[in-house]
This record gives structure tokens, C-alpha cells and sequence, in this order.
């Protein structure tokens, strides 16, 4: 599974970084973020349940940032594991000044098993963007609404 894409938030690079960095805004923004909490300076773990097609469930994440140049890039891998299967990956986002908004540039690779493997990898593949999507979405109204609090 690979997806990549990018979205432009109307926030500072600082503002976004740290919003990708806080458990709490990311549990107003990750669809479905029932719970998460960071379990050090760079692993979270959480949990999320989706209401979608072929993937129902409650599903339960780890997630390290395994590589950070704030407040331009971060490099992260994880594993989302759940009663219809398991995805495990890498993912990288580039942050970039676009006149006082932030574009958003992501790529990510995933390998697919258990039950979830059968599906179809563009169905995969398009839901992942989808979900991606969303929650930049939710993060730029966040900001707006409740800016993060930045280090500097």
C-alpha cells in the first residue's frame, strides 16, 4: 500500500508541527481517535474505531516519530492492529511556507495483513487518503478555532 498527497493548513509551519506533535489536538483530528496518549517523547499509542466499508472495528495504534527537523519534516512508522488485520508502515510529511499557510506534503508505505489483505490495495489505498484527507482537514479548522502552542 503507498499513498501520498498534500493539503495547505492556514497555520504556521510552528503551529502545524506542534499539532501533529500533541496528543491532544490529534485526538480532534484523527477520524474515528478514540484515545491516545503519548507514551514518551516520540511513541504514542491510541486507539481508533472506523465505521468503514469492509473495515469495522476498533483498531489499536502505535505510532514513533522516528525522525524530526521541526518544523519543516518528521519521519514516522507505526502499526494499526485490529480483529480484521494489521497495517504496519512509514510515512514521512514535509512542512513548507505557502504566504502564512502551511502546505502539508505526505508519502507512506504500508504492508497489509490478516483479513484486510484481501481487499482490493487501490480500495485500501483510497480509503487511507480518504482518512488522511480528513484529518488535515480537521486540523487546519482546528487551528483556527484552538491554536497549538508553540515552542520558542
Amino acid at each position: 500500500m503507498n499513498v501520498n498527497g498534500f493539503a495547505t493548513v492556514a497555520a504556521s509551519r510552528e503551529a502545524v508541527f506542534a499539532a501533529i506533535c500533541d496528543p491532544g489536538a490529534l485526538l480532534e483530528v484523527i477520524p474515528g481517535c478514540q484515545e491516545i496518549q503519548r507514551v514518551s517523547s516520540d511513541e504514542y499509542r491510541g486507539r481508533i474505531a472506523l465505521r468503514l466499508p469492509a473495515i469495522v472495528g476498533t483498531y489499536d495504534t502505535l505510532v514513533r516519530l522516528v525522525q524530526a527537523n521541526p518544523p519543516s519534516y518528521g519521519e514516522l512508522e507505526g502499526r494499526v492492529e485490529g480483529r480484521v488485520g494489521t497495517i504496519a508502515g512509514r510515512a514521512t510529511f514535509r512542512l513548507a511556507d505557502d504566504g502564512g499557510k502551511t502546505v502539508v506534503e505526505y508519502e507512506g508505505s504500508g504492508v497489509v495483513s490478516g483479513p484486510l489483505a484481501r481487499l482490493d490495495s487501490r480500495f485500501i489505498e483510497g480509503l487511507a487518503r480518504s482518512l488522511i484527507d480528513e484529518g488535515l482537514a480537521r486540523l487546519g479548522r482546528r487551528l483556527q478555532e484552538v491554536p497549538v502552542e508553540t515552542a520558542g
